[in-house]
């Protein structure tokens, strides 16, 4: 009565067809939601008819946080079978890991290893973790509200009619793009673990400073790590990783990344962005020596740089949009209309992106009391300011 099918030590081939369930139906969901309109635009595309060969009269509305819920139930699955885990024998500590609501929406994708244990425990709430919980959420508010949302206000207007302006407008907003995405997310993430530090519970970091990165390497170990390692984990190193030639490692790279991108979204556009962060791996791992022997600086700000280019067909969602990018992204000394408020907050999010000190690494339980009374000043412009706040960018994903 206390095994369960996924546990048993005998039948593999049974435990092989369970897990294959669970997989198929897990990415048979995350496929017709996410990926069946974009399939079906593919093929018609492809085919290049006048009428369509593939009809879908389906309006398929996506379920919020689909993504990460279905990773998030698919490690569990992959980590029983690999007997790193134990199944679940409480259906409420399985629903609670899967549906708990500070991550359900946009994560961080949280390993069964790290929470189940923690939800099994009957540990009380103390007060210093309820305290830190407070002022990590107060953190990541303040970081969504006051820093992403202003920038969003300011390069929205821009990026959305990239037709209409010159190369100065675009790449300011799209700088403002790459902070709005980073201080959205992260204020996201910030948000989640201080909910669950509320409720006595550790999340996983999801962020740890990945405009500090040296390298694309380095960039993956720290911007969105839960899903980086994700794919490391279940993905690449299945397919077999470093192990079997360099050939072989540029392939695995390449796909994980591609299929990274298309995590994030069904277009071809995040496709192309998938693709280039393999491209930029790929390149990373044969100049490796080379470029480690350049100064620490250099290596951050070209980093910055390819960083914020990459960005670009993530956020240019069409490839009309994305062509006239390009146009204006060269079309120097035409007039400049982006606002003053676009640079000030591009000033701003660059400051505190580069701060040595990130909010993991506050230790929010133990701040002194005029650091306190700053972040609770912060706190109350953003409670404020929260009708001008739109929605988590990762929503959609």
């Amino acid at each position: 009565a206390d095994t369960l099918p996924l546990d048993e030590a005998a039948r593999t081939r049974r435990r092989r067809l369970i897990l294959f369930v669970s997989l198929a139906a897990n990415l048979g969901l995350l496929s017709f939601f996410k990926y069946w309109t974009f399939f079906v635009d593919s093929v018609n595309a492809i085919a290049g008819t006048s009428s369509p060969l593939v009809r879908s009269t389906l309006n398929i509305v996506l379920p919020a946080g689909i993504s990460f819920y279905t990773f998030q139930s698919m490690g569990y699955s992959i980590d029983v079978y690999r007997r790193e885990i134990r199944a679940s024998r409480n259906f409420l500590e399985f629903a609670a890991f899967v549906s708990l609501f500070p991550q359900l929406i946009a994560g961080p994708i949280v390993r069964p290893k790290v929470l189940l244990p923690q939800l099994a425990t009957d540990a009380p709430v103390d007060g210093s973790k309820l305290t830190s919980g407070v002022f990590l959420f107060a953190c990541g508010l303040s970081k969504k509200v006051l820093v992403a949302d202003r920038l969003s206000f300011f390069a929205d207007p821009i990026l959305n009619a990239p037709r209409a302006h010159g190369a100065a407008d675009l790449w300011l907003a799209m700088i403002g793009f790459s902070l709005q995405i980073y201080f959205d997310f992260s204020g996201y993430s910030d948000m989640a673990r201080g909910l669950a530090r509320m409720l006595g519970l550790e999340f996983s970091i999801n962020f740890d400073s990945p405009y500090h990165a040296d390298s694309p390497s380095d960039f993956w170990k720290r911007w969105h790590v839960s899903l980086s390692s994700w794919l490391r984990d279940y993905l690449y190193i299945p397919l077999g990783g470093n192990r079997k030639g360099k050939s072989r490692t540029g392939v695995n790279l390449f796909i994980t990344m591609l299929l990274g991108g298309l995590w994030h979204g069904a277009g071809a556009n995040f496709l192309l962005w998938g693709a280039l962060h393999g491209a930029l791996l790929l390149a990373y791992h044969r100049i490796e020596k080379p470029w480690a022997a350049l100064p620490l600086l250099v290596r951050r700000i070209a980093m910055v740089v390819v960083i914020v280019l990459t960005w670009v067909p993530f956020r240019m969602h069409s490839a009309r949009d994305l062509a006239a990018f390009a146009r204006g992204a060269v079309r120097f000394g035409a007039h400049v209309g982006a606002p003053w408020q676009l640079l000030a907050f591009c000033v701003l999010g660059a400051g505190l992106a580069a701060l040595p000190v990130n909010s993991n690494r506050i230790r929010w339980g133990d701040l002194a009391w005029p650091k306190v009374v700053g972040l609770a000043f912060v706190t109350l412009l953003a409670i404020l300011h929260l009708n001008l706040s739109s929605k988590f960018l990762y929503f959609q994903f």
